[in-house]
Formats: C-alpha cells, structure tokens, sequence
C-alpha cells in the first residue's frame, strides 16, 4: 500500500471554492472514475441514509430563514468507515484511496469524498455533514490549499469574549423614588465589534443587544426587545406599591455575527448573555397632611 503523509489525511475545512487537480487542463470538480468509485459511493450513500435515519430524532426543531446560508467543505479519505464528525476517522487510509486516483498525472494522489455543511453548524449543533456525491484526487502538491483553514466561531466562543454589560440608567438619578409613581429604568445598549484572532487569522464579531431581562426586587420582572428612553417615555417603567430597599437586575442577550479577514458577516449559531451589576433603589412612602395656617 502507498504512503502518504499524516496531514494529507486529515479532514480539513475550507471555503466553498473551485478545485482544480494536478492535470494541465482542469475539468469539472467531479472526476468520473470506474465501477469501482461507483459501488465507493453507493456505500457512502447508505451509510448517510443511516445515520440521517438515526440522527432525526435528536435535531432540533428549526426555524425556517430566508438568509443565505454560507456552507463550509471537508474532505475525507475515500475510506470505508471514514466520515467527517467520527473521530477515529480522519487519518485512516486504504488501497481504495488510492486506486481511485492512480490514473492520475500525479501517482501520489490520493481520493477524498467531498462533504458540506452550513458554517458554525455542523454535528455540534444537531447538524450533520453531508456527502455531495464527489470525490477529489489530492496529492502533496495541495497541502498549502489544504492548510488554509477558515476558522468559524461558535456559540461557546462567542459566550468567551468580553462583551459589554449593559448600564442601568435610574430616573430620578438620586435612586430615591416613592410608591405607586412609574420609576424610569432603561439602557442605552448598543451593538459593538470586538477584534480577535482565530486560527492565526484575525476575526471580528458584532454583538447587537437582542433583548432585556429587568428584575425589580420585588418579585416583578420584565422581558422585552425595548432598551427604553429617558422621561417622558415610560417605555420600561416600574411602580413599585411597597416601601424598602430594592437591588435591580438586568440581563443582556446578544445575537453574534463575525467576519474572517475583512469578508462578509457570517452568523453566530447561539446567544450569549450578560448580566450587568446590581443598583440599589430606595423606594419610600409619602403621606399628605393637613397643617393649618402659618401665624401672622
């Protein structure tokens, strides 16, 4: 059996461009190959009806968007057995992989099956590679392609950054408000683009304040999309019936987006969230009084 080197075995994903193979006049990215690939990729097939078959019960419900969806592809050995998400997988090898491409220019080449999934999703969040139904000869000569790795940021990624905790704004500013009157409480949260580097690559990612979660400290809450306004706008208001001391809370969802390398803005598949630090209030009770006239 031929060998080759460990990285040309590794499952690597890149973005969805042309491929082109070591002969002179490059055709189509799918290459016809004898029976041979065919019963190859009959056996692929079956193998991803199984698993699509297992795997139908444990996605999650989706929603359908009319967003584009940008998709990402991973090459793996044409092996049996070998598929992108299975861990064992990646660096297996076999006669197979070789004879699809020893007709090739290149005696080195190597076949890979082609598979494709949407960027950020793939078996991490319910979502499964996908066989195209081609397969590539590869060699030494397309490591460096290979290697050009796009990183995607994840949902657990996103929760890892900085992101701002929303200020909580007191109308009145003394924090000293009285019963049965709306006290204003909003924020003044906006979407903000945090620099990072990924895979050696630099990545930013824009974080938009998606909703609001208000805690009064009376029992009381508030989930909305609203922000709030300064007074007059009462947008967010609370009015308090009882006396004492009460700690506000607010907690900040944010959507994501990032963009690798100064390209197009990719969504984030997960939310993250922020909580911003207690403000005491004090709420007091006011009582009228009839006093009678001052002296002359």
């Amino acid at each position: 059996m031929r060998s080759t080197p460990s990285s040309i075995a590794l499952a690597i994903i890149i973005t969805l461009l042309p491929f082109s193979t070591a002969q002179a006049d490059p055709g189509p990215e799918r290459i016809e190959v004898d029976a041979r690939a065919s019963a190859s990729y009959a056996e692929l097939l079956a193998r991803q009806q199984e698993r699509n078959t297992r795997l139908a019960g444990q996605r999650p419900t989706k929603q359908v968007s009319n967003r584009a969806v940008r998709m990402v592809r991973t090459y793996v050995p044409a092996c049996e057995g070998n598929w992108p998400d299975s861990p064992n997988s990646l660096g297996s090898l076999c006669p197979r992989a070789v004879e699809l491409c020893a007709a090739t220019p290149d005696p080195a080449d190597l076949g890979f099956w082609v598979f494709t999934a949407p960027a950020g999703a793939t078996a991490r969040t319910g979502e499964s590679w996908t066989a195209t139904g081609e397969y590539a000869c590869r060699g030494a000569a397309d490591d460096a392609e290979l290697a050009a790795i796009e990183p995607v940021v994840t949902a657990e990624d996103f929760r890892r950054l900085p992101l701002p905790a929303a200020d909580i704004i007191v109308q009145p500013p003394n924090r000293r408000t009285l019963i049965n009157i709306p006290t204003n409480l909003y924020t003044e949260a906006a979407a903000v683009v945090l620099p990072t580097t990924i895979l050696g690559q630099p990545v930013r990612v824009r974080a938009t304040p998606l909703r609001f979660r208000w805690t009064y400290g009376d029992g009381g809450a508030l989930t909305t999309a609203d922000p709030g306004a300064p007074y007059p706008d009462l947008r967010t208001a609370h009015t308090y019936r009882q006396p004492g001391k009460r700690t506000l809370g607010l907690t900040t969802t944010y959507s994501g987006e990032y963009s690798v390398a100064g390209g197009a803005w990719s969504p984030i598949a997960g939310l993250a969230t922020v909580n911003s630090p207690g403000t005491a209030l004090t709420v007091l009770a006011a009582r009228n009084e009839l006093v009678a006239d001052p002296l002359p």
